[in-house]
């Protein structure tokens, strides 16, 4: 009995060392952010908060800067500091309806027009800045009815190929312009090309398109492995989309490397482009967008990516 003991707590001393080595660099950093910001949040006595888009210092939109405002959505809606964070897709929606800018350019004007919209009592803003071989992330918490900054946080993420990847892309929208996307938003609804990209457990998911063929949708991607030589596997059966009705359809068939069928695995090697394509069947009606596409991957443990808001291309 005394030797197993001895052998749970040298596990759980181990266990101690290797957890924290389970996040990513940049995860580490934007969950410590998050944590101090949380507590600023939480004395200011804020019960709703919402997270916008990060910009440059000109007040430039960036992929990385989206990126970013999710992570720190998903940090803070996890801090356990009492306040409620709204979901960064339905707060685009009403941004969207209001004609507001959804950028981190927040004059107190807007942000009581925020406010009163929302109904947040907290805005999230933040800024990034390339300096050298990291990323500075200065981040701000404004009251929504004055603009006045009640906490704020500053930090440093590494330069990782997919961080350089996503701070060189530009946001593309609807359109196929670059930039503020609320600023060339279409009156109609077009059927376009597509462009955005996700990270997931360290892989760069880039959506290429989508096509309507038949009664099938046919989504076009990359990956891109940004860690050592892996084995990915992503599952049709469990991915799904969600068109603009409300009508669900699961994946019919993947290819991906070598392999075509419901399932599909591949070795990644370390930051090489891959494609994939993933086949949905029996759409019925034709959409005008795609609200939801959810692919099912897998290495060592499952994990979901999401794109929203796609336009397909093509036509039955």
């Amino acid at each position: 009995m005394y030797q197993r003991g001895r052998v749970y707590c040298a596990f759980i001393f181990l266990l101690g060392f290797i957890l924290p080595g389970a996040l990513y660099p940049y995860e580490q950093e934007i969950d410590a952010l998050a944590a101090s910001l949380g507590k600023d949040i939480a004395t200011a006595g804020k019960k709703t908060i919402a997270v916008v888009d990060f910009t440059d210092l000109q007040g430039n939109v960036t992929e990385l800067g989206r990126f970013l405002a999710e992570e720190f959505s998903s940090a803070l809606a996890g801090a356990g500091k009492g306040f409620e964070v709204v979901d960064r897709t339905h707060l685009r929606v009403i941004l969207q309806e209001n004609k507001l800018s959804a950028t981190g350019l927040i004059d107190p004007s807007t942000a009581r027009q925020l406010g009163q919209i929302t109904g947040v009592e907290a805005l999230i803003t933040g800024t990034i800045t390339p300096f050298g071989d990291t990323v500075r992330v200065a981040v701000k918490v404004l009251d929504a009815d004055s603009a006045r900054v009640i906490g704020s946080v500053r930090g440093n993420i590494a330069k990782t190929q997919a961080i350089e990847e996503l701070l060189a892309a530009d946001v593309v929208t609807a359109t196929g312009t670059t930039g503020d996307p609320d600023s060339h938003r279409p009156e109609t609804k077009v059927k376009t090309r597509s462009v955005s990209s996700q990270i997931a457990s360290n892989f760069l998911f880039e959506l290429d398109r989508c096509e309507l063929q038949g009664s099938g949708l046919s989504c076009l991607l990359f990956v891109t492995n940004n860690d050592a030589d892996r084995n990915l596997a992503i599952y049709a059966n469990d991915s799904r989309i969600i068109d603009d009705l409300g009508n669900e359809y699961p994946g019919k068939e993947v290819a991906f490397g070598r392999e075509k069928d419901w399932a599909a695995n591949t070795t990644l090697v370390s930051g090489i482009r891959m494609r994939a394509a993933i086949r949905f069947e029996g759409i019925s009606l034709t959409p005008e967008s795609i609200a939801l596409l959810e692919i099912s991957c897998n290495s060592q443990g499952g994990f979901k990516v999401r794109f929203r808001d796609i336009s397909p291309k093509g036509s039955r």
